[in-house]
């Protein structure tokens, strides 16, 4: 099932839940805000684990990959070359750093205007979209990273299917990318070693 239709069915079906309980109750509401920091803790651990996987792995496969820049930006795409250990460290960074800011949403929200009901499906999403992580089903479940695992890894295009994006012609393209960046490198290399000759 696509990841989206699920996060869809658990939104709703949470939503359902939430308007059968009796949200003015105030056991109700520290059992709900109880949930939350569990699973804001569990994503939290979750993340610290695969970090410590990650670096007892100690993967220096060379990475090589086109950086895309942000929409609108006017950049072009840059050449990035890594290893597999400091790649998915920032990938594994990237989201501590999301479930933290939602976290502080979460809590702002919470505190300040005493909303309650999104903190139900804020107790489920998370830690279901941490389990469902590339690079947590690469070092938690220790699938191979071949794939749609293989890095660098991208976000699900929900509109791939819509727009007839084949996985075979992306990866083409990009190694495509890749060679063309590398010889625009060492053709820059060569001109600047000139200069200092």
């Amino acid at each position: 099932m696509n990841a989206q239709i699920m996060n869809m069915a658990l939104v709703m079906g949470s939503m359902q839940i939430t308007n059968r309980l009796d949200l003015e109750d105030t056991k109700t509401k520290q059992i709900i805000l109880g949930c939350y920091v569990t699973a804001q803790l569990l994503v939290l651990a979750i993340s610290y684990i695969i970090q410590r996987r990650i670096l007892s792995k100690k993967d220096t496969t060379v990475l090589k990959y086109m950086d895309q820049p942000k929409p609108m930006s006017g950049e072009q795409p840059k050449l990035i070359t890594t290893t597999n250990m400091t790649y998915d460290l920032e990938q594994n960074a990237q989201a501590q750093k999301q479930a933290l800011i939602g976290l502080g949403l979460m809590v702002f929200l919470h505190f300040q205007f005493g909303v309650i009901r999104p903190l139900v499906v804020q107790s489920i999403l998370p830690v279901k979209n941490a389990l469902q992580s590339k690079f947590a089903q690469v070092h938690l479940f220790g699938k191979p990273a071949e794939g749609d695992l293989r890095r660098p890894w991208k976000a699900d295009n929900p509109f791939a299917a819509l727009t007839g994006a084949n996985e075979e012609q992306s990866e083409a393209a990009e190694k495509a990318a890749i060679k063309k960046a590398e010889k625009a490198e060492s053709k820059a290399g060569k001109s600047e070693s000139k200069k200092d000759l």
